[in-house]
């Protein structure tokens, strides 16, 4: 994963426009249990981050497409009295979530969630001091839209930070090496069956030339690499579960046979057999 971190110091000005708002859902998405089980299996590591953050104790503070609030809450935590944090989504579930989630903050800052699309921000002209956009820029229509509508939004000085990751590189498994080469043929054809612009998908490794486009300054890159072994927890099996699941039933209609059933095999493997230890001496 990088997370890059940029000032708007030398942003030119940009035209904005209010687009209608996008497709308002009232469920929550697919990708939520992974997500969720992402978040819980990585907490200490994604708190760590967040303290590594720029973030001072009165700022103004967006979470730009905020899904369940999880940054949210805990950016709230590290700011102080005067300090707010906004977090913005499209998706009404996620915020019914956010919202009941935020009933048990206890932080002196103020937290409040919109429902927003990222073309159609409800606030005035350099709001924010700092902009937080976690895992999002895949999944939106156009990168370099959102930053538009971002630096509007942010106040000269004020400074953007957007985590992504890279979906080839999401989840890195010891495979079999010809397992893993089909695998991700077959997923790279699959998401440019599904999408106008499948490159989005592996955003993370052009996240400092998207970012340069829009004329951010950069502050500093850091790649993050979570680690975990075996014997896996209850929230990591959960997270390589639901990752395999959704990896399975997008490339099996581009994988040939053999390569699905092996990747079944290590995706679901059969349980051992236990032997009776009951066992009479002759």
């Amino acid at each position: 994963m990088t997370i890059n971190a940029m000032s708007q110091d030398s942003l030119q000005s940009m035209p904005y426009w209010l687009a209608g708002p996008g497709a308002r859902a009232s469920t929550l998405p697919s990708y939520e249990v992974e997500l969720a089980g992402f978040h819980r299996a990585f907490e200490c590591e994604l708190q760590a981050l967040l303290r590594s953050l720029p973030l001072r104790p009165t700022m103004k503070v967006l979470d730009l497409a905020c899904g369940d609030g999880f940054y949210t809450r805990r950016i709230a935590d590290l700011l102080g009295r005067g300090g707010s944090v906004t977090g913005v989504d499209v998706n009404r579930a996620f915020l019914s979530c956010a919202r009941a989630e935020a009933r048990s903050q206890t932080g002196e800052a103020h937290l409040d969630f919109l429902e927003a699309s990222f073309d159609a921000l409800p606030f005035p002209d350099e709001t924010f001091d700092f902009v937080w956009c976690a895992q999002n820029l895949f999944s939106l229509p156009s990168a370099h839209a959102v930053l538009r509508h971002v630096a509007r939004v942010l106040r000269p000085g004020g400074v953007l930070a957007v985590l992504e990751n890279d979906t080839m590189h999401q989840v890195v498994l010891p495979w079999p090496v010809a397992l893993e080469l089909s695998l991700r043929a077959a997923e790279l054809k699959a998401l440019w069956d599904e999408s106008p612009d499948p490159e989005k998908y592996y955003i993370g490794r052009r996240l400092a030339a998207v970012l340069a486009a829009a004329q951010l300054d950069p502050i500093r890159t850091v790649t993050l690499a979570m680690d975990r072994q075996a014997p896996l927890g209850g929230p990591e099996r959960d997270l390589l579960q639901a990752y395999l699941d959704g990896v399975e039933q997008r490339v099996a209609p581009y994988l040939d046979q053999a390569g699905l059933h092996e990747l079944r095999q290590l995706s679901s493997p059969p349980p051992r057999s236990t032997c009776s230890s009951n066992r009479t001496s002759p």
